[in-house]
């Protein structure tokens, strides 16, 4: 067998081995679903170092259970998150830590609505119930 065909049979196999998990969850996802389980137990916010907690738990839920997905719960994703849907979150500091919180004039109603639905029905079920248990 010729070295590039080798070669050729070796990149298929690593192409395939990383085409495992094809759901990503954005930090939008993440927070949204934190916010509304929070809110509705009377807490206004959530800081990023809890939101880096959470997507590492579900993560590994996620793993245990084998579902195809990844967290995008990172510093720069969660950034990004409240600047791609300044609509819905803001960045405020408590005690010298970022947090998020929920505009003013946004409801639970309006996450629902906008963060509740987009993903497969069995990540996001596993995710809800994760955060569920997570802010309980």
């Amino acid at each position: 067998m010729s070295i590039l065909k080798k070669a050729s049979m070796r990149l298929k196999t690593t192409v395939e081995e990383c085409i495992i998990m094809n759901t990503f969850v954005g930090a939008e996802y993440v927070m949204a679903n934190a916010l509304i389980a929070l809110k509705r137990r009377g807490t206004d916010f959530i800081t990023f170092e809890r939101l880096r907690e959470i997507g590492v738990k579900i993560q590994s839920s996620f793993n245990e259970k084998g579902l195809d997905a990844v967290i995008l719960t990172s510093g720069s994703s969660i950034s990004t998150a409240i600047f791609d849907f300044s609509d819905y979150f803001k960045c405020e500091e408590i005690d010298g830590n970022p947090a998020i919180f929920i505009q003013k004039d946004t409801t639970i109603t309006d996450l629902e609505n906008r963060f509740v639905g987009y993903l497969p029905v069995d990540i996001l079920g596993a995710l809800i119930e994760e955060i569920d248990r997570m802010v309980a």
